[in-house]
């Protein structure tokens, strides 16, 4: 994790302070079990525990949805913070004075771009939010959303506004606050004229701001309340707003997104405050946009629990049927409310049909249901090439879900909707040749991570939970031998973290190793590996003693076949040669067992 806003001092000051068990106490329920404290995941729904803290090491690890690191990697998962708000938390929290680092001019000009853009930004909100709630010019605004049933608090909860019907409303504003015009171009608030000059974007509008996680302003929404085209215009993306990472209303959604493990997702603006403003308070809305990878990712940290309600037409349904690939992709599996052909959340809502909608979102039918429908309604499954077609396409995202319960049960329920048997289903599920090599060629190995040679995996724990080996472990160069890629990387960084600081500071080391290793890192933490008072140096010699039969074992193995194939090429001149590697290979073998006699002793 990059730091460039302050010194190493500082932030190992603050990591070395900072008690990762009481800030995560301050979230989550945990009590101690064994060296280690077990709690409920904040960053997943489950019924039984499978966070674990470990106070010693000052790091976490979810066994159920793999987050994991220190201290500050916790605070920025749960809080939403940035990793500078978090050092800058925490020193806060234990009284310790920061000091900030030198940041190259490049990147103080940007900070600096970025900070002046959100002033802007919170500018512009505060004037139109006044010309709607202060100015006569604002009447039209207040009429509209009075007719919508919204009082004065709700508008200033979510700091609603109202452009006036002016060409330079807000340019004379922005110029009286002296803030440059060019810079408010570039976050979507003013264009410029044909010969010089500029006017304003949004006029005779009412104005939604977007908020981001941190209540900052990053662009705004506008909707006509009179006749005029387009019927809603949104800021442009900028260097502070991308409108597929910002959901609108999640800033004030997420305490009860928490509170309810659930969130409903919308579409639009009005769909969104109708919501909030009927008690569906746990809703978000994507913005001008179809819902993105980026935005789930957003909301696993919230809940895996979501509920897509989208408009009861065609392309709400389409809508809907788009985000199942998506979800199925970051492994949440997602249901739907289905609204009636026509309507939508903000006009549903205010037909009274508040304890209906709740009805129906207390029955959400699952996503997957829902596409499986619309499939059966698509093809004609009382006919066979109806039910393959059926089949084929509801498998192609089936192969995207991990094997395992629901798999299954999908597999089960795909085969009751085609009514044809589970295990033709199966038969279509398996790849075909060409698939099997292609996969092959792209070396996916899914199941690596999960299971190691057993020595090898002793070796790296022992360097996680007995660093003081590292330096025996190093010297020894057994990770050259080692059989799996994984554990070879992951041992290889720990010792160059170790021979970089002198010591094995995991927290900080967690910062440094890739994604891939870090969640590899963090398990084995919380392994116990039985060994508590045991003669680790003895352990450890056993180990590489195991490695090494290992290698030698699978180099005589090839050696092996090589020598058999040049037998059967006669007068192969390079057969003398690979008889003297084998006797080598002999002499090696004979000097390890000479090494450890009681062939089978220690780890196997």
């Amino acid at each position: 994790m990059a730091n460039e806003f302050f010194s190493d001092e500082t932030v190992s000051e603050v990591r070395e302070r900072a008690n990762i068990l009481e800030v995560v106490s301050d979230y989550v329920s945990i009590k101690k079990t064994g060296r280690n404290y077990k709690g409920l995941c904040p960053f997943h729904s489950e019924k039984t525990p499978s966070f674990m803290v470990n106070e010693e090491k000052q790091i976490f690890h979810c066994f159920g949805c793999g987050e994991g690191g220190d201290v500050f990697t916790f605070l920025m998962k749960v809080g939403q913070f940035s990793f500078p708000e978090a050092v800058e938390a925490l020193a806060k929290r234990y009284g310790i004075r920061i000091v900030s680092r030198e940041i190259s001019p490049a990147r103080k000009k940007e900070v600096a771009k970025k900070e002046l853009l959100f002033q802007i930004n919170q500018v512009a909100s505060d004037y139109y939010h006044d010309r709607l709630l202060r100015h006569r010019e604002g009447e039209a605004g207040r009429a509209y959303f009075a007719q919508r049933g919204m009082s004065k608090e709700f508008l200033e909860g979510y700091r609603l506004g109202y452009a006036p019907d002016r060409w330079d409303g807000l340019v004379q504003h922005l110029q009286d606050k002296k803030f440059s015009l060019e810079m408010a171009r570039e976050v979507g608030l003013l264009f410029p004229k044909k010969r010089e000059g500029w006017y304003d974007v949004f006029r005779a509008r009412i104005i939604f701001p977007i908020l981001d996680i941190h209540q900052r302003v990053v662009g705004f929404g506008g909707r006509v309340i009179k006749e005029g085209q387009p019927k809603y215009i949104n800021s442009s993306e900028s260097m502070i707003y991308h409108k597929g990472e910002v959901l609108y209303g999640l800033p004030v959604a997420k305490q009860f997104i928490a509170e309810k493990d659930c969130v409903i997702i919308a579409e639009g603006y009005f769909d969104l405050l109708t919501l909030h403003q009927y008690g569906f308070t746990n809703s978000v809305a994507t913005l001008g946009t179809a819902l993105t990878t980026q935005h789930i990712r957003t909301l696993k940290r919230y809940t895996r629990n979501v509920i897509t309600l989208f408009d009861g037409d065609e392309a709400g349904i389409h809508a809907t049927l788009r985000t199942l690939p998506l979800f199925l992709e970051e492994e949440v599996w997602p249901k739907t409310v289905a609204l009636p052909k026509g309507e939508d959340p903000d006009g549903f809502l205010r037909k009274g049909n508040r304890d209906e909608l709740e009805r129906r979102v207390a029955e959400a039918e699952p996503l997957f249901d829902f596409f499986l429908e619309s499939l059966r309604k698509k093809f004609d499954v009382k006919s066979v090439d109806g039910k393959v077609k059926m089949a084929e396409e509801a498998l192609a995202l089936i192969r995207g879900i991990p094997e395992g319960i629901r798999r299954n049960f999908y597999v089960k329920r795909l085969a009751e909707r085609v009514d044809i048997q589970e295990s033709m289903v199966y038969d279509m599920l398996q790849p075909s040749p060409k698939d099997r090599i292609k996969v092959r060629e792209e070396g996916k190995k899914p199941a690596e991570k999960k299971t190691f040679p057993r020595s090898e995996e002793m070796v790296v724990r022992l360097m996680v939970q007995h660093p003081h080996l590292i330096p025996k472990i190093s010297k020894e160069g057994i990770t050259g031998d080692f059989e799996s890629p994984f554990l070879k990387k992951m041992a290889e960084a720990l010792v160059a973290f170790y021979q970089r600081k002198g010591e094995l500071d995991l927290g900080e080391a967690l910062e440094k190793v890739g994604e891939d290793l870090k969640e590899g890192v963090c398990s084995f933490v919380f392994q116990e590996n039985g060994l508590e008072g045991g003669d680790l140096e003895k352990v450890v010699e056993d180990c590489f003693q195991k490695i090494r039969e290992g290698r030698l074992k699978k180099e005589k193995q090839e050696l092996l076949k090589r020598i058999r194939e040049a037998e059967k090429r006669k007068g192969e001149k390079g057969l003398e040669a690979l008889l003297l590697e084998w006797q080598e290979l002999v002499k090696r073998e004979g000097s390890l067992r000479k090494v450890n006699p009681q062939n089978g002793r220690g780890v196997k």
